[in-house]
């Protein structure tokens, strides 16, 4: 089944698919100009206020024995010398992103571990480690709360990579690009911050007007307190400003699903190759749309589903 639905080119961010994928960088933000009415899942036009603002799923029934028929599951690691995540915290998260995931794809994710690992080195020292101790059980991802390699992860957001899994292992989500023996990681930095604003790169606030490239490189706007830190004032009724951390749970869908999909950047929203395969005009473009997609072309979201193979 074909989604449809429009996109957006809401981050300039680059992604090298199977060696690391790029997020969909919560600190930037467009301003949707006039377009065409956008497109629902079933093709029918609605307007951008009938997208829901916040798409949450259920979270898991304690004590549950079964998953659910199409899970994607993934594994926390918590990158102790970076910053601390707690285990609510995670479950929290992963539960948002599943409720991203599941209306657009049928499919769920699922947290079916978490650890700490405080034995420093790479993220794929650490996604190593965790492969190598628990390789009778391997997940389908593993999400990674880090500052990352060099700290790109606190800088961009969030991004991914494939690595091999144990000898034997068959993953039952088969990327066309990794193939089937493959473990998808998503390196995502856990407060990260949308649209934030008087920061000039701190972890502290500056000032009470954006400074530099923040707020899309419109310095001097008003800063306004949002979701427990300082947002750019145009930014606060976004979908990814909706709840404390939608755009780091949409991060982890962003950062995942890329690795299901060959085009890199260009499978980004509201690239040319994006509105052309979706068959939308070459400049259209609705942000909360974009959001909703995480930043991806929706065209990803049917290469993900049709990666399921029992």
């Amino acid at each position: 089944m074909k989604v449809r639905s429009l996109r957006t080119a809401l981050s300039a961010f680059a992604v090298v698919i199977a060696a690391s994928a790029c997020g969909p960088t919560p600190g930037e933000t467009v301003t949707a100009p006039t377009a065409p009415p956008t497109m629902s899942l079933a093709g029918t036009p609605m307007s951008p206020e009938s997208v829901p603002d916040v798409v949450t799923g259920a979270p898991p029934t304690a004590g549950a024995a079964t998953q659910p028929a199409s899970a994607f599951t993934v594994a926390v690691i918590v990158d102790m010398q970076s910053e601390p995540v707690r285990r609510e915290q995670a479950q929290a998260m992963i539960t948002e992103a599943s409720g991203f995931l599941q209306p657009l794809t049928s499919i769920s994710l699922v947290l079916t571990d978490f650890v700490e690992d405080a034995g420093g080195g790479s993220t794929n020292d650490m996604a190593s480690r965790y492969v190598t101790s628990h390789a009778a059980a391997v997940p389908n991802g593993l999400v990674i709360f880090s500052f990352g390699d060099s700290g790109r992860a606190k800088l961009e957001g969030g991004y991914g990579y494939a690595l091999a899994g144990p000898a034997g292992f068959r993953n039952v989500f088969v990327s066309p690009v990794a193939g089937s023996g493959q473990i998808y990681v998503a390196v995502v930095h856990s407060s990260h911050k949308y649209a934030p604003c008087g920061y000039d790169g701190a972890d502290s606030v500056q000032g009470s007007t954006s400074i530099g490239s923040e707020c899309r490189g419109q310095p001097g706007m008003a800063c306004t307190q949002h979701n427990g830190y300082s947002i750019c004032s145009d930014s606060v009724t976004h979908l990814y400003a909706s709840t404390p951390t939608y755009a780091v749970s949409g991060t982890i869908i962003h950062e995942l699903l890329h690795l299901f999909s060959g085009g890199g950047d260009r499978d980004h929203y509201n690239t040319p190759e994006c509105n052309s395969r979706m068959g939308y005009p070459a400049q259209f473009f609705d942000l909360q749309e974009a959001q909703y997609h995480n930043g991806l072309c929706p065209y990803v979201y049917e290469e993900f589903s049709a990666a399921f193979r029992p």
